[in-house]
Formats: C-alpha cells, sequence, structure tokens
C-alpha cells in the first residue's frame, strides 16, 4: 500500500509499505478517508524527535471504516471511526483511572521508538491497537469534522472543559488551530468575553469570525487590554496554545486574573521555565498542564458536533492527494497553511 514515510529532516515521500496486519484480537485494521499533517508532525519534520527512523509511516489523525478485526474489538465491519491519536488498552491502572495519556501500553501513531514505534495513518490502511479504546464511531459526520475530534479539538476541549464556568472571560495565547479549537469550546460552553491573542493577522480575523475579541500584541499590551475589560482584574481562564520555549506561558500567567486558572496546551521545546513563584502565589493561580487525553473527552467532543455546536472545518486550509504529502508539509512548514487534510 501507499503511505508517507520519513526520510530524515525536511524529507517526506511516499512510498510503497507492507500492508498492515492484526497482530492481537484487540487490534482493527482501518482503511483511512482521510488523514491530516497535525502541528506536532512537523516536529519529525523538522528532526526533533528522537527515535523516529527512517521508513516510519507518520500522522496520527485520521478517520476511516473498519476493514479487519479481531475478536475482541466491539465495533462492526464496515464501521465508520475516528482513531483517538492516543492508543489506549483501557485496563491499566493509568487507564482505569481516566489518565489515558498515560497508558502503561499506549502509544502515539508515526512517533517511533518512544512512543509505541507504531505506524503512522497518513496511509491507505492503518492497524489500530486496543480498538476497543482508540476507536470510536462517527456515522456521517462529515470527515474533516470527525477527524478533528481524534486530536486537536478534543485536546482543546481538554484545556477547557473541566475549568470553565458560564460566564467566565478567557483569554487564548495562540491562534493556531488548537488556538481556535479552543476558543470554539469556550464560547460553545458559555464564556464570558474570549480574547484571541496572536502576532499574525490571518489567525486574528478567523478567531474574530468565532466571535472572539482579536489582541495583536505588537499593536497593544494584551495585558492592559484584557485587564481594562475585566475591571482590572484579569482572565478567569488563560489557555496557553503555543508552547515552544516558554515565552507564551509566562504571559499567559501575567493575563490571568485573581484565583484564575492558567491552562497550558501547547507542547513545550523548553526543560525548565522561570516561574513567577510570589505573583502566582499572591493572586492564587493554578498552572495546569493540560495534557491531551482524547479517550476522556472524545464522546463530550463527537456529541457537540453532532448537534452542530462544534464545527471546526474552517481550520482546513488544503485538501491534497496522499501522492502530494511533500508538498503538504513543505507548505505547514512555511506557513502556508493553517491544517492539510491528505485523501489516500
Amino acid at each position: 500500500m501507499k503511505a508517507v514515510v520519513y526520510g530524515g529532516p525536511f524529507q517526506v515521500a511516499v512510498a510503497e509499505v507492507p500492508e498492515p496486519k492484526l497482530e492481537a484480537e484487540t487490534d482493527a485494521i482501518v482503511e483511512v478517508e482521510l488523514s491530516a499533517i497535525c502541528g506536532s508532525d512537523l516536529h519529525i519534520y523538522h528532526g526533533k524527535i528522537a527515535g523516529v527512523l527512517p521508513g516510519t509511516v507518520l500522522g496520527h489523525e485520521f478517520v476511516g471504516r473498519i476493514v479487519e478485526k479481531g475478536s475482541l474489538v466491539p465495533l462492526a465491519l464496515g464501521e465508520r471511526v475516528v482513531g483517538s491519536f492516543q492508543v489506549a488498552c483501557g485496563d491499566c491502572p493509568a487507564c482505569r483511572k481516566g489518565q489515558y495519556f498515560a497508558c502503561l501500553k499506549g502509544g502515539v501513531y508515526g512517533f517511533g521508538l518512544a512512543l509505541g514505534n507504531l505506524q503512522g495513518a497518513q496511509a491507505e490502511r492503518v492497524r489500530v491497537p486496543f480498538a476497543r479504546t482508540s476507536l470510536f464511531p462517527i456515522g456521517d459526520l462529515p470527515a474533516e469534522e470527525a477527524l478533528l475530534a481524534g486530536d486537536i479539538l478534543t485536546t482543546a476541549y481538554g484545556g477547557v472543559r473541566p475549568f470553565l464556568e458560564p460566564g467566565m472571560s478567557v483569554a487564548v495565547v495562540g491562534s493556531g488551530p488548537v488556538g481556535l479549537m479552543a476558543q470554539m469550546v469556550a464560547h460553545a460552553l458559555g464564556a464570558g468575553p474570549v480574547f484571541a491573542i496572536d502576532p499574525e493577522e490571518s489567525r486574528l480575523e478567523k478567531a474574530q469570525a468565532l466571535g472572539s475579541l482579536p489582541v495583536h500584541p505588537k499593536a497593544e499590551d494584551p495585558v492592559a487590554r484584557v485587564r481594562k475589560a475585566t475591571e482590572g482584574l484579569g482572565a478567569d481562564l488563560v489557555v496557553e496554545a503555543v508552547g515552544g520555549d516558554g515565552e507564551a506561558l509566562k504571559l499567559a500567567l501575567r493575563l490571568a486574573g485573581p484565583g484564575g486558572v492558567v491552562s497550558s496546551l501547547g507542547v513545550p521545546t523548553a526543560e525548565k521555565l522561570e516561574y513567577p513563584w510570589l505573583p502566582a502565589f499572591s493572586r492564587g493561580i493554578t498552572l495546569r498542564s493540560a495534557l491531551a487525553n482524547i479517550p476522556r473527552w472524545i464522546e463530550e467532543v463527537l456529541a457537540l458536533q453532532r448537534v452542530g455546536r462544534l464545527k471546526g472545518r474552517f481550520v482546513f486550509s488544503h485538501r491534497l492527494p496522499l501522492a502530494e504529502a511533500a508538498e503538504g508539509y513543505r507548505l505547514f512548514h512555511e506557513r502556508q497553511a493553517t491544517k492539510v487534510a491528505l485523501v489516500p
């Protein structure tokens, strides 16, 4: 079959690879209807993920149909499903506590030796381990919508839903795909004013279309703007959706009002951050690392998608055939794309 294969830093290609096969009675084989390039795939593309060897099939976001399954998979052949990017067994101590991201037997598709050595989903077919807890029926949901539930939309949902009460003020640092999803979730769940902070005008335009209040950090002081609009207090909930070297998280901590929560969603590249301990202590700020926990929240997300409360397909800027995946990676790397869908 054809699949997107890693060849080294800045090198991806579509190649013939072996067909996936069932390896356990808990496995399923999914024929991929749509996959996508995620921002975290760029870390691999840039050569920054240790253990991703040349020849690895990339991709962890997908929807498709079950074409083969083991005897312990309760889903039906032919059923249309979305895959959680996190594979979780459902039975280990972490899974039983609902902390699926810490599954002792789990992994992430296409992320190499450190995360389970699972072959990815930017392919015609993909093997899904522990299908009972890693695949979710989607019925007739549009593929672009359902695919988001398997990763970035549910990641955003898990970073907002536990901390938000109706009417709360929300500030989102970063209006990339995850930041936009976080804003959409906040609006859907009854937030008060939602501030979108990003230095790119095109992203702020998308945020404004969602109903968020755009704040360009190079044109105005975002802390002063948010405090002015919140009676001098700051935001009740701040979502950091950038990661990187920690500068966005530093801003998020300054944006939070007394008793506020900072929900950190962005993937960090720095090991340490100088934490403003005294200011955070004196204002009662809570910092939560809202690591993606897809199986925990995905059913709620899918339910909201089915009734039209969450509609995120606007985040896709390109839809390309699988054969043009290398072009999709280039566009994403050069920030000419917000999200790229790949059609096998």
